[in-house]
């Protein structure tokens, strides 16, 4: 199955923010295989989804404030201040009373006096997966049905536009292989490149993340020195190239 990584979901969503997307990779990576998410289609359907429930991964709270949610016993919420308290949180946006002590006691976490856990990245990806799980999400997204997908999300079809072009866009990331790194993208991947590049001897300035003018300066001298097509961008060729540059150099 595709190995998701900060990049790739930078691809589907340019402007998500950096800290979440770190730990969402990773943690899905992690936790994916346990709860049956195990091809590339249904791993498309659920970043196409976590895209949207998240403002493309900018955030893993409702903007809202919850106030909503107040008296909505449907929910669970009995008590003055729960509409505000279980507001939407996690990567599906978790809500309501009922939902955080259900998913808490699942998950082993004490979400009803400690509900801001859900904006912790490996628990937002566990509750996401969880609660795919629990609304046995995926035959709909093994059989490609976004409308159903989306309606097991979201109890209805916000956004259902917005769903079904990040699911084609994500299609296109996974069949591409996801990750060309190139001149604006920034991470911890785009930190392993400058890294890679300096240890060989090229000038990538500040060991930032940020891949900016000097990066792409360095890998285009790397790509010419190696006979490479001089991209700019490090595509699998350029990087397993780098890897096995570096490795002859610690051999010597």
């Amino acid at each position: 199955m595709f190995k998701v990584t900060p990049h790739s979901i930078r691809m589907l969503c340019p402007n998500a923010k950096q800290s979440i997307i770190d730990g969402v990779a990773s943690y899905f990576n992690s936790y994916a295989g346990k709860y049956g998410i195990d091809t590339d289609l249904e791993l498309c359907h659920f970043f196409a989804q976590a895209a949207v429930e998240t403002a493309w991964f900018q955030t893993l709270e409702e903007f809202a404030s919850g106030r909503e949610y107040e008296g909505r016993t449907d929910l669970g919420n009995t008590q003055p201040g729960d509409g505000v308290r279980y507001k939407g949180r996690g990567i599906f946006q978790t809500t309501g009373r009922d939902n955080y002590a259900r998913f808490g006691k699942i998950m082993g976490l004490d979400l009803v006096n400690n509900p801001e856990l859900l904006l912790n990245p490996e628990y937002a990806v566990v509750s996401a997966l969880e609660y795919w799980k629990y609304k046995n999400i995926g035959p709909a997204a093994a059989a490609d049905d976004v409308n159903r997908v989306t309606y097991l999300i979201n109890g209805g079809y916000n956004g259902l536009n917005d769903r079904r072009a990040a699911l084609a866009k994500m299609k296109v990331i996974v069949s591409n292989g996801g990750d060309e790194i190139s001149l604006g993208d920034r991470g911890q991947e785009v930190e392993n490149l400058q890294i890679m590049l300096k240890l060989l001897g090229y000038k990538v300035g500040v060991i930032d993340g940020l891949y900016g003018p000097a990066t792409d300066s360095a890998l285009r001298m790397f790509q010419s020195d190696n006979g490479l097509p001089q991209t700019g961008s490090a595509n699998d060729t350029t990087l397993k190239l780098l890897e096995k540059k570096i490795d002859e150099k610690k051999k010597e």
